[in-house]
C-alpha cells in the first residue's frame, strides 16, 4: 500500500490540477500510465497473497509430520537418540525423516521464494531451529554414508536448505558451541 500513498494518489492530484491544460493524447496517456501502475500494485499484492495462502495450505495438511513430532518429540526433550538397530531406533528415524523431509521442503519453497518466509518464521521457527539442532549430527551421519550400489545418489547436500534456513533463523545464543 506504500505506493498507493506515495505515487499514485499524489500523482492524481497534480494531474487533476492540471487536467484542463491536457490535450487529448496527453489525458489517453496519463490514464494508461495511471492504469498500468494500478494494475502493477495490484499484481504484486495477489502474488503476496497467493505466496501466503499456498504457504498456509502446505504447513496445514502434512499428516506424517504430526505422526513424526509425536514420535521424535519425547527424544528432543530428553536430548537423546535410541540405541541403533533396536525397534524403537527404527521408529524413531521414520519419525525424524518425516519431519527432517517436511522441513527441508518447506525451506527448499523459502530459499525459491515459493513459500512466504516471515509466515513460516513466525510459525515454525521455534520447532525448525530445535529440530535442526537436535538432528545436527544425525544429519553429518547421513552425509557421511557412502553411496550403496549403482542407483543411489550423492549424499553430502543433504538437508542443506534445512541448515542454511535454521543457522538464518537461530540466535546467537542458541547456537551450539
Amino acid at each position: 500500500m506504500d505506493i498507493l500513498y506515495d505515487l499514485i494518489l499524489p500523482g492524481v492530484a497534480t494531474i487533476k490540477s492540471y487536467a484542463d491544460s491536457l490535450s487529448s493524447q496527453e489525458a489517453i496517456l496519463v490514464s494508461a500510465i495511471l492504469a498500468t501502475l494500478g494494475w502493477t500494485q495490484s499484481n504484486r499484492l495477489t502474488r503476496k497473497l497467493n505466496r501466503k495462502q499456498h504457504t498456509m495450505s502446505v504447513m496445514l495438511k502434512d499428516e506424517n509430520l504430526q505422526k513424526g513430532l509425536t514420535i521424535v518429540r519425547p527424544y528432543v526433550k530428553e536430548g537423546r537418540y535410541p540405541l541403533s538397530g533396536t525397534k524403537e531406533h527404527d521408529c524413531w528415524q521414520t519419525g525424524l525423516r518425516a519431519c527432517l523431509n517436511y522441513y527441508e521442503f518447506l525451506c527448499v519453497g523459502i530459499l525459491r521464494k515459493d513459500f512466504d518466509e516471515k509466515l513460516v518464521r513466525m510459525t515454525e521457527r521455534y520447532t525448525l531451529v530445535t529440530l535442526h539442532q537436535y538432528a545436527s549430527n544425525y544429519i553429518t551421519h547421513l552425509r557421511e554414508l557412502r553411496p550403496q550400489g549403482d542407483k543411489s545418489s550423492d549424499r553430502s547436500q543433504i538437508y542443506m536448505a534445512l541448515e542454511k534456513i535454521a543457522k538464518r533463523w537461530e540466535k546467537p545464543w542458541m547456537r551450539f558451541p
